[in-house]
């Protein structure tokens, strides 16, 4: 299990290193509306992938790794941000942040859906963990592929 969490945390990072990468690349293509879009979509992705899957490898010390998930949603969203110009870099930063702390409190209720009121006997902790832990790794897959596909539309 924390074999895959490792493994899909490292190639999420991958992903949104190379996303970044190549949108730094050709940032002198894009005009200020597709540089805000594309802040305001990638700093939420990544920082939504980012702490989810570090809160679920890292449980039982959920204070500290909320306030790491928030520094690295805001970190995320300074680098994606400053790609274009000031408007992008404040929305890139505030939507890692928010991206970042929803990403913790997913994190949260898939170890304990009591929080929430949901039962926590319909599936294990373990497949939920490996769910989502998946379902992190599609969702930046389709973002970053939707992303490169508006850029060369």
């Amino acid at each position: 299990m924390t074999i895959l969490l490792i493994s899909v945390t490292f190639i999420n990072f991958i992903i949104g290193s190379w996303l970044y990468f190549k949108l730094r690349r050709s940032k002198l293509l894009f005009s200020d509306r597709f540089g805000y879009s594309a802040s305001y979509f990638t700093s939420s992705i990544a920082g939504l992938v980012a702490s989810l899957n570090l809160t679920l490898l890292f449980p039982s010390q959920f204070e500290i790794v909320g306030v790491l998930n928030i520094l690295l949603g805001i970190t995320i969203g300074y680098f994606y941000g400053s790609l274009l110009n000031e408007q992008s870099l404040i929305a890139g930063i505030y939507n890692g942040g928010i991206s970042a702390i929803m990403g913790t409190m997913l994190g949260a209720v898939v170890r304990k859906p009591a929080i929430c009121g949901l039962p926590e006997n319909i599936v294990s902790e373990q497949e939920m963990m490996v769910f989502f832990t998946l379902f992190s790794l599609c969702i930046q897959g389709i973002a970053a592929l939707l992303l490169l596909f508006s850029f060369k539309a």
